[in-house]
């Protein structure tokens, strides 16, 4: 941002010595001191814009992709296409700085690609006072798990485990039935102890949320309730444990998905759904390496369901700033009712497994292409298609600024 602006003062600078009348004549001296004085001008421009970038910062990603799925085994069309899969900007900037890392700052976030439903993706504002506390208030990335935290332009692979997506409110296949980014509405109390260069040994996130996903008035007479304690013994590795509580209102299923419905032991006579989420895992984030794992389980009415995955890959930082390289695998499993699979009740139980590879090249800052495979599998699943080890690729290429 800072070069943008260096870019912009020094076109006006070569704007007003090009704007002087052709043929004016002026002695040397007069002619550097005319210099030096639009050189002071440029350098305060400059700082000033410095200083602005406090206030507001802005950056953004686009994503766009090719898939490709081979048919399921009921021979239906398989998938090929191309699609913009995000385009999100991003406004960020500190409203007040003071000592000891005091401050109050805020987030305005959106998504092109999901107009013109639910473009708004964070919009929140935060005080803290101090490293140990800081209130959050708004519409944010619910901080349940490592993986749904991460940025989509920053993400090793190319979709998230099945886990985070199911029982974390990541994607379209929440158990919930919500579309939604892990996002919500509410408040959140946050904060760190136990300081160290860039970084807190003991950290602390705890919220109430509505519950029912971006922009979306609450649609039951409660709140989600989280926890989460996160531990970090070195910059790069953090252990995890987290639980949040809830209540749904599933009546929007009832005609969309009815054998769903009825999955949840809940024939409409209650008026909500308790749901319950827990879990735990690890996170590495270095320089050379990365790996990650959790578990996720939930229960949602009197049906249980449960996820795992893990992953992890390598790092090569070319030689000649010819950019970085990186590669992984990833594990991943998700149980949909497996109370019932556990008692080989094959009608509403349901199990997925994927196993993944990743390729990915980031030749400039601002320009990375992953390429993916996966190896699907479902096994006693309630849709009416079994998928006994299905193929997927896919191609994403994302650029940043």
């Amino acid at each position: 941002m800072k070069r943008f602006y260096i870019l912009v003062c020094a076109l006006l600078a070569a704007a007003t010595l090009s704007a002087q009348e052709v043929g004016t004549t002026t002695d040397k001296s007069t002619t550097i001191e005319s210099l030096d004085a639009r050189l002071t001008k440029s350098e305060k421009r400059i700082a000033t814009l410095g200083k602005l970038e406090q206030y507001l910062k802005v950056t953004a990603f686009f994503q766009g992709q090719y898939e490709w799925h081979d048919a399921d085994s009921d021979h239906s069309t398989g998938v090929s296409t191309f699609s913009l899969r995000r385009a999100r900007f991003s406004l960020t900037g500190d409203l007040y700085k003071g000592k000891k890392g005091a401050k109050i700052d805020y987030r305005f976030y959106f998504d092109l690609a999901r107009v013109p439903k639910n473009p708004l993706l964070d919009l929140w504002i935060r005080y803290q006072p101090v490293k140990e506390f800081a209130i959050q208030l708004g519409q944010f990335k619910n901080p349940f798990s490592f993986e749904a935290s991460i940025s989509p332009s920053k993400y090793d692979f190319v979709d998230f485990s099945y886990a985070v997506c199911n029982l974390a409110k990541m994607g379209s296949n929440d158990v919930c039935g919500l579309n939604v980014t892990a996002r919500d509405a509410g408040v959140m109390l946050l904060g760190g102890f136990i300081h160290r260069d860039g970084y807190s040994i003991i950290n602390y996130h705890v919220g109430v949320l509505n519950g029912n996903g971006l922009n979306e008035k609450d649609n039951n007479k409660s709140k989600d309730i989280f926890a989460r304690i996160t531990v970090k013994p070195s910059k790069d590795l953090a252990l995890a444990a987290y639980y949040q509580w809830g209540e749904a209102n599933l009546l929007h299923m009832l005609n969309d998905k009815p054998n769903l419905y009825a999955d949840y032991r809940w024939n409409g006579s209650a008026e909500y759904v308790t749901t319950h989420r827990w879990g735990g895992g690890f996170n590495y984030d270095g320089k050379k390496a990365f790996a990650r794992g959790e578990y996720i389980a939930g229960l949602t009415g009197a049906m249980p369901s449960e996820g795992l995955y893990v992953e992890a890959g390598k790092r090569f930082n070319l030689k000649e700033n010819r950019g970085m390289l990186w590669a992984g695998g990833m594990v991943d499993y998700f149980c949909r009712n497996c109370f019932d699979y556990i008692h080989r009740d094959t009608k509403n139980a349901a199990i997925e497994m994927r196993y993944s590879v990743c390729l990915g090249y980031t030749p400039v800052k601002y320009f990375r292409v992953q390429l993916a495979y996966s190896l699907e599998q479902r096994i006693h699943h309630t849709f009416n298609t079994n998928r006994h080890f299905g193929n997927g690729v896919k191609l994403m290429v994302t650029g940043m600024f």
